[in-house]
């Protein structure tokens, strides 16, 4: 199991560093697809709930948000979420009418899916569109694959104080705290290694990230731990062998990428 997460990692990084490299539509319709991908498998595991987000709005408008925040940045993205909002309440209205005494849920299932994958999802398109773009996105993975590697080995072989035992069992406060100090160590050696490439990224910009995100970012995997374990799901699929889903594979990036925005903006 090991081996095959370690084969899968390497090959996700490859292609993760290529396409950061190329940037432009290359990065672009990579970060599409994963997002698409994660956010069908959302819908598929309340499908089998029982509720029935619609997957056809949450995939044509989690694409129409990233496509316009790679287009135009954030104009324009009020517009779509409008627009899906009232589109989103009628459809679901028309069902309840038609007997579906699940609708409401449902309409609000598809909202959130839509400015999960769709809105906050598409931090990871912002993000590059900042000065050195490129080099602040590397850092803010560069500390979250630390840290969630951290957590990973330090909780397996010293864990044993249950973090959240009702949302992911496997997970221990030996583990987060690991992660935590790896998520700084890797915020200060990638911050250390950037400086000479652009000076804006230093190692205290490398630190406060490596804080911040180590200590926050955590959430977002319990908060796809608590979707799944509703429905005893363990993984949203078997896409990426021993990483499971696209939506597993992003649960952490995706608070990095928006947390690391605005953190960029406002102090750095």
């Amino acid at each position: 199991m090991l081996v095959t997460r370690v084969k899968t990692a390497l090959v996700l990084l490859i292609l993760g560093l290529s396409v950061i490299y190329l940037s432009g539509w290359a990065y672009f319709s990579f970060i599409a697809i994963i997002l698409l991908l994660a956010a069908r498998e959302y819908s598929q595991i309340y499908h089998k709930g029982g509720y029935r987000p619609n997957t056809v709005i949450i995939l044509v408008v989690v694409f129409a948000l990233v496509l316009c925040r790679y287009l135009f940045g954030f104009q324009y993205n009020d517009i779509i979420l409008a627009f899906t909002f009232l589109v989103s309440m009628a459809i679901h209205t028309f069902q309840y009418e038609k007997g579906r005494e699940q609708a409401p849920i449902d309409f609000a299932l598809t909202i959130t899916a839509i400015m999960y994958f769709g809105w906050i999802g598409s931090y990871f398109i912002s993000i590059m569109f900042l000065p050195n773009g490129q080099w602040w996105l590397l850092l803010s993975i560069a500390i979250i694959s630390f840290a969630d590697s951290g957590a990973l080995f330090i909780g397996s072989k010293f864990g044993k104080h249950k973090m959240a035992p009702r949302v992911s069992p496997k997970k221990t406060w030996e583990g987060y705290f690991g992660g935590v100090l790896m998520g700084i160590l890797g915020g200060i050696l990638f911050g250390l290694a950037f400086q000479p490439f652009h000076p804006a990224i230093n190692v205290l910009n490398g630190l406060i990230l490596g804080v911040i995100l180590s200590v926050i970012t955590p959430l977002g995997d319990l908060g796809e731990s608590m979707i799944k374990r509703q429905f005893n799901v363990k993984d949203s699929s078997n896409l990426f062998p021993g990483h499971g889903g696209a939506m597993d594979r992003i649960d952490t990036w995706v608070w990095a990428v928006c947390i690391s925005y605005y953190l960029i903006i406002w102090f750095f």
